[in-house]
């Protein structure tokens, strides 16, 4: 299941999972409109492809009609933003009803098939599966609970996560009776994370403990002293005791079909040998109780014993499901029931260990960092006899730089659907990222719709260009396309190119370049390039420079239009859906009135006058445009500049290279554009 408030993203998630063959998935979304939505996209398959299953919470007092203060029924005021409790309070509820529950981020993508990873040994064994985040601390993006006690510690930990902060934004009192400088600005910075958090190192310390207030108190120093202990020393106090007991890494043997699934180092092998042993970072789960004691060094009792409508509105919610639940830490009578409930097993997967090179726990659930961005997430590019090796990935940590990150992820790797991205965006040519309306300075930007691309034909890029060539480039390229009021198909940077390869390799590297998965021992994907394509012999590179924002899209002010950009990974799809009558022919490639493109590619940049370079192709632009949905131009060469651009054209590039900074990407300080 998942929750969320966006119903493109939502449609893509929701694809990616029933594509893997996974049919109950649950969306959860803010209002009912959005799930008839969500149903529409999926409208044309249901018949093959089953229901749409989808729900909301209840928004607006059924009495008075107003909204809920947090459109959310069990907040007195709004805290961090509804999806992230409503996510964790629809799987704990289902938890608590007896289900295994997969809790996911829409960020999450498939490769393989989870359940086989899972319901054998070793993590068959455990009861609570999430990302690491670092540490000791968890990711929430990612979480399995499976075969929990409805009275155990698992949901105790998904009751408890969302109480304590219904609790804190009903009843704040004694948050702001200890620190002076929480009673002044009442800011409570908290997520659904933190607080599942603090919920698993109650059970690993077997008490209830309250870290988050190290993050609302921050270093109010008379807060502390009110709780006769340091910043410094409470933080040692809850923290120590964790690091005693955590088997940072537990080993397990495996055999069988599972020992030719698992890998842990994806930056430097091709995991194609099976491996006999497996780590997993591993700590027991108790059913916590307090015995009535909450030392003050250890934080005090952060609430007011007394419940308030919302608190007790929270609790009846479990209690309605009609089965027990898990004793209650801070009630004495309790505390012998706390005491004989069975532990549980809480494990970590996607752990980096020892640098980029070792993760534990990726053959089950990746992250980008640790595998994706090395190949191992590009369906159609990892070799046969490398697939299986991970079940899921989740898009977290050490992202391309730039905007559209995760969209265009799912696009490179090869998870990006674009019949549902058609059918959510209402239209193929509103699909595109540049043709999507966005939030600007002035508030929600509707733009035209663009219907003409503009392209440097194939060969005119290539590798014998340096990063300075390319931008300058690029910059014609976008003068061109602003001139005719067109998208700028951003060239993909050659993979042999030096500039694309890792400082250690240039010069050293047989080209042309023979690519394989892992592919970051050569190429710079933490900094340079992402690759794309069918095949390894055709893989192409996207510079994530051109992803920032303000190249791509229109989020400028209505009459402040400028200049956008679509990336090489979205102009492929397009050439792809096009055909054979989208290629390069003297009936498609811009008439620069400078006669016969050049025989060998080169590295000269021409300057083409706005005037000439209007006079030529206007009628040819306007006649394609009545017949082509939308009508890919290319350029036999290499455009330095288009000179004297005057009037519209000249005030929207203007505003477009001030924008977008790869469009002046050398007067940048250097410090800016390290990392791009």
């Amino acid at each position: 299941m998942w929750a969320d408030d966006r119903v493109t993203d939502g449609s893509q998630g929701l694809y990616r999972l029933r594509e893997a063959g996974y049919a109950h998935v649950l969306g959860v979304l803010e209002e009912p409109v959005q799930c008839e939505r969500l149903r529409y996209v999926f409208l044309p398959w249901l018949a093959d492809e089953g229901p749409v299953s989808c729900g909301t919470y209840a928004t607006k007092d059924p009495v008075t009609g107003k909204d809920y203060p947090f459109r959310f029924n069990y907040f007195a005021r709004g805290i961090g933003m509804p999806a992230w409790w409503k996510k964790f309070f629809t799987a704990g509820r289902a938890v608590a009803l007896g289900y295994n529950v997969l809790a996911v981020d829409l960020d999450v993508l498939i490769m393989d098939d989870w359940y086989f990873r899972v319901k054998q040994p070793p993590l068959s064994n455990y009861h609570m599966l999430s990302q690491n985040e670092w540490g000791i601390n968890l990711n929430c993006g990612f979480m399995y609970f499976q075969n929990a006690s409805p009275t155990g510690p698992v949901a105790w930990i998904l009751f408890d996560y969302m109480y304590r902060v219904v609790r804190w934004a009903e009843d704040d009192t004694w948050l702001a009776d200890t620190s002076p400088s929480y009673r002044t600005s009442r800011g409570m910075p908290i997520t659904e994370q933190g607080m599942l958090q603090d919920c698993v190192f109650s059970c690993v310390n077997g008490r209830p403990t309250y870290a988050a207030i190290l993050n609302i108190f921050r270093d109010d120093k008379e807060a502390y002293a009110k709780l006769n202990t340091t910043e410094h020393e409470l933080f040692r106090a809850l923290h120590d005791p964790l690091h005693k007991v955590w088997e940072q890494r537990k080993t397990y043997n495996v055999t069988g079909e599972l020992a030719s699934a698992v890998c842990e180092q994806y930056k430097e092998t091709n995991c194609a040998a099976p491996v006999a042993q497996v780590a997993i970072s591993t700590v027991e789960l108790k059913m916590p109780h307090s015995g009535g004691q909450y030392p003050l060094q250890l934080g005090g009792y952060p609430f007011n014993k007394a419940l308030g409508p919302y608190a007790l509105a929270y609790k009846a919610s479990f209690q309605e499901l009609g089965v027990p639940l898990p004793p209650d830490p801070e009630d004495p009578a309790t505390e012998a029931a706390a005491r004989a409930a069975k532990p549980e097993l809480f494990g970590y997967l996607a752990v980096r260990d020892g640098g980029d090179s070792h993760c534990l726990g990726c053959w089950a659930q990746s992250t980008w960092m640790m595998a994706g961005k090395h190949g191992w997430w590009h369906r159609h590019l990892v070799p046969p006899q490398q697939r299986g090796k991970m079940g899921l990935g989740h898009m977290w940590a050490a992202l391309p730089p730039g905007d559209f990150q995760k969209h265009l992820i799912y696009m490179w790797t090869g998870h990006w659907n674009r019949r549902i991205a058609a059918r959510a965006s209402e239209g193929r040519q509103r699909m595109f990222l540049s043709n999507q309306p966005v939030s600007g300075p002035g508030g929600r930007v509707e733009v035209p719709e663009w219907r003409a691309v503009v392209a440097y034909a194939p060969g005119v890029i290539h590798s014998g260009l340096g990063k300075e060539q390319f931008l300058a480039a690029a910059a014609g390229l976008a003068q061109v396309a602003t001139s005719l009021r067109a998208i700028a198909a951003w060239p993909t940077v050659p993979c042999d190119s030096d500039w694309a390869l890792l400082p250690e390799v240039r010069g050293k590297i047989q080209k042309p370049i023979k690519h394989s998965v892992p592919w970051s021992t050569y190429l710079d994907t933490t900094f340079q390039v992402v690759p794309f394509g069918e095949t390894l012999d055709t893989l192409q590179c996207d510079w994530p420079g051109f992803t920032h924002v303000d190249c791509m899209v229109n989020r400028q002010p209505q009459g402040q239009e400028v200049g956008r950009g679509m990336m090489g990974v979205e102009f492929s799809a397009l050439r792809i859906a096009q055909g054979a009558r989208g290629a390069p022919s003297p009936q498609t490639t811009i008439n620069l009135g400078m006669g016969p493109a050049p025989a060998a590619p080169g590295v000269q940049l021409v300057d083409v006058p706005y005037a000439t370079l209007m006079s030529l192709n206007s009628e040819a632009v306007l006649d394609r445009l009545t017949r082509e949905s939308v009508a890919v131009f290319w350029l036999d060469r290499l455009v330095g500049s288009v000179t004297n651009m005057t009037g519209q054209a000249g005030d929207v590039y203007g505003r477009w290279q001030k924008k977008c900074q790869a469009l002046h990407y050398y007067t940048l300080p250097a410090a800016h554009r390290e990392r791009w």
